[in-house]
């Protein structure tokens, strides 16, 4: 849920940023974003607890009123959906930063040939600049992937501790990171079974985060392009 949102807004904000926006609105945006993305991840998690979460609550509940005139709400305060859309507002400056860091890298000889040659300039994004900055994006992508497979207070304060394996967003559940802190949590001796869990599931999030950082440094060592 959060890659699905703060990817296409990132991106999109991003090609604002580097190809849009005037010099003022840049220098002014460009510090914001990068401050944004230094604000730690507790306060999301309250935010998304005091916030999100209940106005989420309350939207369906109102929902449900006006289509069934039964008022119950089918999202809970703690779910799925609450911790995927406030992780992806922690996301978004992740993405729109480092995507106009390497769009803005991008040769300027190459918009101008392709304006010189008549392409309007959403021609020029779609056709050159994009393609051109395609490597790069694929991995800031991944890379905010590894950050949001890591993350740990916004899913425990915005949905919830509850080992529950299910497809619908609208429920509480937990994540790896999360079980991992459940399961160190008190004074246990190393060869217990809850600390052998423990350390087996954080070998499976460094094994998956690992696999996604490789991936990443293959898709641009594999596709990217040398520009004199």
């Amino acid at each position: 849920i959060a890659m699905l949102v703060a990817v296409p807004v990132g991106l999109m904000s991003a090609v604002y940023l580097s190809e849009y926006a005037g010099p003022k609105l840049r220098f002014v945006a460009k510090p914001l974003l990068e401050v944004l993305a230094g604000i730690p991840t507790i306060v999301y998690g309250f935010f998304a607890l005091i916030t999100v979460g209940p106005f989420l609550r309350d939207l369906s509940a109102q929902i449900s009123g006006l289509a069934t005139g039964n008022y119950v709400s089918f999202i809970e305060a703690q779910s799925v959906l609450t911790a995927g859309l406030v992780m992806a507002i922690m996301l978004i400056p992740f993405v729109s930063s480092l995507s106009d860091d390497i769009i803005t890298s991008v040769p300027t000889s190459l918009r101008d040939g392709s304006l010189g040659l008549g392409a309007t300039r959403s021609e020029t994004i779609k056709r050159v600049i994009l393609p051109a900055a395609l490597p790069g994006i694929v991995s800031a992508v991944l890379l905010t992937a590894s950050r949001a497979i890591g993350e740990t207070m916004i899913v425990v304060l915005a949905a919830g501790v509850a080992a529950n394996l299910t497809l619908n967003p609208f429920e509480p559940m937990t994540t790896i990171t999360v079980k991992i802190v459940a399961q160190l949590t008190g004074d246990l001796e190393f060869n217990t079974p809850q600390t052998l869990v423990a350390f087996a599931l954080g070998m499976t999030l460094f094994v998956i985060t690992l696999s996604l950082n490789v991936y990443a440094l293959y898709i641009v060592r594999k596709y990217k392009e040398q520009y004199e």
